[in-house]
């Protein structure tokens, strides 16, 4: 049977190689992206690249929290299960922004419409035989710390800092999500580290100045078709199966930081989050 698998993120950088490495491997592919010329750029080119015409991308904007319930509307309408769900969308703002719903922009997008997202799939991915969750998540997760008291962080705001927190939570969701789900479910959850990659993530809406330090950081990284590999390894292999709450980087389970393994933390956020989604 043809897997189903939804990818967020999925016009650049990992998820598109993320899309087109599930595609290769005979995946129906749901794409999602924001902008309406490039989703349908990239699902023409995975189309023609990997000989698979099953590969659509869906455009929606997951800063709001509208439009990804859109999205999972239109998802159901297409199909009756999700085998795989990566949560990979994310974005890098140097300066302050917010969203729609007035959430920090970095949280809403890195973090929560990954949360809401997985809530509003949950009846297709329950359907599935023995579905993945796979949320992209960042080694910067060991320098970050939810600020519990200005989670959308009002007051001395910092990009790297947002991005840190944000990344944190999606270790903390993954972990909250395995424990809910109980030991016995056949759904899997991952967060996992794609490693300093060479993307265009820094690029978007900063300025001069952010786009030479990223560039130059950049230089260092790996290309996204190896970081996707991590990716695909969480969301197919047999090797990862059953490991769920887990951390990964390099296609291996590894300690992720002291905070993001704080049960407590894990809980709280979740009942917070619950409460930003309403």
């Amino acid at each position: 049977m043809q897997r189903v698998c939804v990818v967020t993120g999925a016009t650049s950088g990992i998820g598109r190689e993320t899309a087109r490495i599930l595609a290769a491997r005979g995946a129906a592919v749901i794409g999602v992206g924001r902008d309406a010329g490039k989703c349908a750029a990239a699902a023409k080119e995975i189309r023609g690249s990997t000989g698979n015409p099953t590969v659509s991308i869906l455009v929606a904007d997951l800063s709001s929290q509208a439009a990804i319930r859109d999205l999972a509307r239109q998802i159901a309408a297409r199909v009756d299960r999700v085998d795989v769900l990566v949560n990979n969308a994310g974005t890098f703002t140097f300066r302050r922004a917010e969203t729609c719903d007035g959430l920090e922009m970095q949280f809403a997008v890195n973090y929560l419409s990954g949360f809401l997202l997985t809530r509003l799939l949950q009846p297709l991915v329950r359907a599935s035989s023995g579905a993945r969750v796979v949320t992209t998540s960042s080694g910067s997760h060991f320098s970050g710390r939810i600020r519990w008291d200005d989670m959308m962080l009002h007051r001395r705001y910092n990009g790297l800092s947002a991005y840190n927190q944000s990344k944190l939570a999606t270790v903390l969701f993954t972990r909250e999500l395995a424990r809910r789900l109980g030991a016995r479910s056949s759904i899997s959850t991952y967060a996992v580290d794609p490693g300093l990659v060479k993307t265009e993530i820094g690029l978007k809406g900063n300025g001069p100045l952010v786009h030479l330090a990223w560039k130059i950081r950049a230089r260092r990284g790996i290309r996204p078709e190896q970081a996707a590999a991590s990716l695909v390894f969480c969301a197919l292999d047999p090797g990862a199966e059953g490991r769920s709450g887990l951390y990964w980087k390099d296609c291996a389970a590894r300690p992720p930081s002291r905070a993001a393994r704080c049960d407590q933390d894990a809980r709280r956020l979740w009942e917070l989050s619950e409460e930003l989604c309403r």
